[in-house]
Formats: structure tokens, C-alpha cells, sequence
């Protein structure tokens, strides 16, 4: 059992890793930046000003650097409200947090009975129309 929890937490790891370089990438390889778009009705600009900005949004770092960042906390600045952006993700986080233990208690009421009767129940009318209402409801937008 614990060898099987190192092996999922092991994977679950490298996933966040593989998904944080893939955005990482993706930020970079990305046609314009968030430089571009701030100044794209200032006309003309300063050379020296955007790199400044590059520098002052942290464009300039690279993966490690951005990762030891996050890793400690330092999200960054929110220029919508020129404050730290943990200051404000943190008032949300106990409704979110709330939020994603109701559900996982919906899933989990719904999902284990539902799974029960069909594998009991298998290959016949009751397990097929459950399996239809499943992947119906699997399939609903989130909104």
C-alpha cells in the first residue's frame, strides 16, 4: 500500500513539473506579451522602457528562477489592483477549498452507489441506462 502511494504521489509530481514547464514554454512561445499589449496604444516606445517592464513583470527569468518563486510564495503583483496577487487569492481560498470538498462529497455519494449497482447489476437495462446518465452528466459544461 505505501509503495503504491509513493508511486501515485511520485507521479503526481512529475506531472506538476512536466505541466509547469510545458506553461513555462508556452508563456514564452506565445506570439506577443503582456508587454506588447500594455503598450500597444502608447505608440511609439522606449526600448529601454519595455525591457524595464520585462524586467519589472519578471519576463526576463528563466524556469528556475520563476519556479523558486512560486515555491515560495511570490506570485507576482496584480497591476489590476497594484497589490501583491496573494493578498488577493488568499481571502478566496476557504470558499474554494470549501467548495472542492462539497464536491468531491457529491462525486463520491453519486459516483461509488451508482458504480455498485452496475457492476451488480451488469450488462443489464439498469446498468446501461446508468452508465448513459453518467457519462451524460460527465459530459454537462460546468456552468
Amino acid at each position: 500500500m505505501k509503495s503504491y502511494v509513493a508511486q501515485r504521489l511520485g507521479i503526481a509530481i512529475l506531472t506538476l513539473v512536466g505541466m509547469s514547464i510545458v506553461i513555462f514554454a508556452l508563456l514564452r512561445l506565445a506570439p506577443g506579451d503582456i508587454v506588447d499589449i500594455l503598450f500597444s496604444t502608447a505608440g511609439y516606445v522606449n526600448e529601454s522602457d519595455k525591457q524595464a517592464l520585462l524586467k519589472e513583470l519578471g519576463m526576463d527569468r528563466q524556469y528556475l528562477d520563476w519556479m523558486r518563486q512560486i515555491l515560495t510564495g511570490d506570485l507576482g503583483k496584480s497591476y489590476r489592483y497594484d497589490i501583491p496577487a496573494w493578498e488577493i487569492i488568499r481571502p478566496l481560498l476557504p470558499v474554494t477549498i470549501e467548495l472542492a470538498i462539497l464536491s468531491i462529497i457529491v462525486a463520491v455519494a453519486l459516483g461509488v452507489p451508482t458504480g455498485v449497482i452496475s457492476a451488480v447489476r451488469q450488462d443489464t437495462t439498469l446498468d446501461y441506462a446508468l452508465r448513459v446518465v453518467s457519462l451524460a452528466v460527465l459530459s454537462m459544461p460546468s456552468f
